[in-house]
C-alpha cells in the first residue's frame, strides 16, 4: 500500500495497543511491529506511537484507516 500523506510504499505490520507500568503508575501503550513479528514474545523494532490519531472510516467495508506518528 502506498502512503496516502506521500505515496511511497508503506511497511505491512501490525498496532497492538496494551496496558504498561505498575499499579501506581498505568498507562496504555500503542506499539507498531513488522509483519514478521506478529505473534511473537521478542520483538526487535518495535516504534512507540502516539496514542491518538485522526482516522476515517468505512460504512461500507467497516474498516478503519489512521495515521499515527512516531512519538
Amino acid at each position: 500500500m502506498n502512503c496516502p500523506k506521500c505515496g511511497k510504499e508503506m511497511r505491512t505490520g501490525f498496532v497492538e495497543a496494551k496496558s504498561a507500568g505498575s499499579l501506581t503508575l498505568a498507562f496504555t501503550q500503542v506499539t507498531w511491529y513488522p509483519e514478521e513479528y506478529k505473534g511473537k514474545f521478542i520483538k526487535k523494532e518495535p516504534i512507540t506511537l502516539s496514542l491518538q490519531a485522526e482516522g476515517q472510516y468505512c460504512d461500507e467495508c467497516m474498516t478503519v484507516f489512521a495515521s499515527f506518528n512516531q512519538r
